[in-house]
């Protein structure tokens, strides 16, 4: 079982996408190991570790994406370093992110 949720998966996908082939991502998103999820009010933090990934210090957040849930907006940013892979989930307005918000359904898109 995937370490990612659905649209856990989209995002870590597309912010991946200039650093790794899509194969390699695709095997690190079906055999990833769960290191840790920390949720910290204002959104949480996913890490995974998977041998593919570099020890040196990367950071993925380009394009842009927007998470949409209801009233819900948050945006993406994927660490990678020492072996292993951070996404962040952050809220982009004023409302802290529900805890639950990885069990809801949330819609994707690259802005800009």
């Amino acid at each position: 079982m995937s370490s990612f949720v659905e649209f856990e998966r989209d995002v870590v996908r597309v912010l991946l996408h200039p650093h790794m082939p899509p194969g390699q991502i695709e095997d690190l998103l079906d055999s990833a190991s769960l290191v840790s999820c920390e949720h910290t009010g204002a959104g949480y933090f996913l890490t995974v570790s998977h041998p593919a990934l570099p020890h040196s210090r990367v950071v993925c957040s380009e394009p842009m994406i927007l998470g949409r849930a209801q009233d819900i907006e948050c945006g993406f940013v994927v660490f990678l370093e020492g072996g292993e892979l951070t996404l962040e989930c952050h809220s982009w307005g004023d409302a802290p992110l529900p805890a639950d918000l990885r069990e809801r359904p949330l819609a994707i898109q690259p802005v800009g």
